[in-house]
């Protein structure tokens, strides 16, 4: 287990040296058109063969003809349009009704966290592979900014009221640990990912015990969570 959570904050690097630097998400508000609808509609397919075709162009292909469209309507050379439209679906459906019923944010933010990895876990086998995709010098930035948004949205649901400063710190070190526990459940073969969940407890309470040293401490560094969590250290639901 302890190999395998220094793997997961090895392969992190890439996407973390981004979301330090992208600081501002941008979101826009529009009425797809009919050309985008069945692009939509044939994504949405093609997340079904994921787990045979991978995230693939193959993927997309397939989908398109099952739903009686030419092969190529969605142009895709590698398979980032998938895994885009998986993140912008997944982003949307992260969001729970009963959210007042936790007594902290951080509490909040861990069971919003599960949330979306649960959305992630259908695809798990094959989830590696989309994050070389997003990786790769062209993508990173772009890939940064989705798990940039997500964490502000997780923050702003949780009602974090924090000032400028520390705002902009948190969503970066929050994306980090969600990037960081994601890549680990990709390697996790336990029952139900419960060493998922152990990992992503130990996370974010090291994450919440750095934020109370630097409140303390100005000078103290961000947590890397590259490095193990204390052992031990659960968080309580």
């Amino acid at each position: 287990m302890n190999s395998a959570m220094r793997r997961c904050g090895h392969q992190a690097l890439g996407i973390r040296r981004a979301l330090y630097t992208t600081n501002q998400t941008i979101t826009k508000t529009f009425q797809p058109t009919d050309e985008q609808k069945v692009r939509g509609l044939i994504l949405n397919h093609a997340l079904t063969k994921v787990n045979q075709l991978g995230w693939t162009p193959a993927a997309i292909e397939q989908a398109a003809t099952d739903l009686n469209y030419p092969p190529t309507t969605v142009l895709a050379y590698n398979g980032m349009p998938l895994i885009k439209h998986f993140m912008f679906d997944a982003l949307n459906k992260t969001s729970i009704d009963q959210l007042h019923e936790f007594k902290t944010p951080i509490d909040r933010i861990r069971c919003l966290c599960r949330v979306r990895l649960r959305q992630t876990q259908p695809y798990i086998r094959h989830w590696h592979d989309a994050f070389l995709q997003m990786m790769e010098p062209k993508y990173e930035l772009a890939a940064a900014s989705w798990f940039f948004t997500l964490a502000t949205r997780m923050w702003e649901m949780s009602g974090d009221q924090s000032l400028q400063i520390d705002w902009d710190r948190k969503r970066a070190v929050l994306a980090d640990v969600y990037v960081a526990t994601e890549l680990y459940m990709c390697e996790d073969t336990s029952a139900d990912f419960g060493d998922t969940w152990k990992y992503l407890d130990e996370a974010i309470e090291h994450m919440e015990d750095n934020a109370r040293g630097m409140n303390r401490t100005p000078d103290l560094r961000l947590c890397d969570v590259g490095n193990e969590p204390a052992s031990g250290g659960h968080s309580s639901e």
